[in-house]
């Protein structure tokens, strides 16, 4: 990948990350606060079934030809009921999204997240598991694991063994306590990602999507090290 090259407050208005309406404001205070923010009020909308389908129109399509500036890398669950555009109602060029079974973050995983960091200024990594999550149970209820699937099992079973210790669900309590353990992996992920989250310019936090409302629950984030 070539990296990209900042062009501005001109670049970002060809880009349609900012209205010319309030260029100057949205370019000063895009922040991982704010970004936050407007996936939670997306993720309101998904939930409600009331979406507002932002940025996807084909002027949209066309201005993102000459680049992007996503203002959030999601890493989620592969499973085709939360797909992150519509669980946090996001359009076109918002989101740089990797998924991958059990949303574990492998070399290619984060070599992509340290793409969006470090060559697209994203400044918030949101890593998103869900209820249910069919990696997740491969892992608890154990057995042989078939093809290349260990790839994503071994790395869950820490969260297995921990969720084990606990009372509940072993399951939902293993989806929550991997969600925790990527995000940790990922705040201390050197020399990139480490590197952005002690300089304060980006935050990684860890969420959950229900299957059954299609709300995300936020986890408490981490304290700094």
């Amino acid at each position: 990948m070539m990296r990209l090259v900042r062009g501005g407050l001109p670049l970002l208005l060809a880009m349609g990350f900012v209205s010319r309406g309030s260029a100057i404001q949205s370019a000063t205070t895009v922040t991982a606060e704010s970004v936050l923010q407007e996936l939670k009020e997306g993720n309101a909308h998904h939930a409600a079934h009331r979406y507002v389908h932002p940025r996807e129109t084909a002027v949209r399509q066309r201005e993102l030809v000459k680049g992007q500036h996503p203002h959030a890398a999601i890493l989620s669950c592969a499973d085709s009921r939360v797909p992150p555009e519509m669980v946090f109602d996001q359009g076109l060029g918002d989101l740089f999204t990797v998924r991958s079974a059990g949303n574990v973050a492998g070399d290619i995983e984060i070599g992509s997240l340290e793409y969006a960091v470090a060559h697209l200024d994203t400044p918030l990594l949101v890593v998103m598991g869900h209820q249910g999550c069919g990696a997740v149970t491969a892992a608890v209820e154990g057995g042989e694991a078939l093809g290349h699937t260990s790839a994503f099992i071994t790395p869950i079973l820490p969260a297995v063994y921990q969720a084990r210790q606990l009372q509940g669900n072993t399951v939902e309590n293993a989806v929550r306590i991997n969600v925790e353990r990527v995000v940790d992996q990922l705040r201390t992920s050197g020399p990139v990602l480490a590197n952005q989250v002690a300089r304060g310019k980006l935050r990684v936090v860890g969420a959950v999507c229900s299957l059954d409302t299609g709300k995300v629950t936020w986890l408490p984030e981490p304290a700094a090290k």
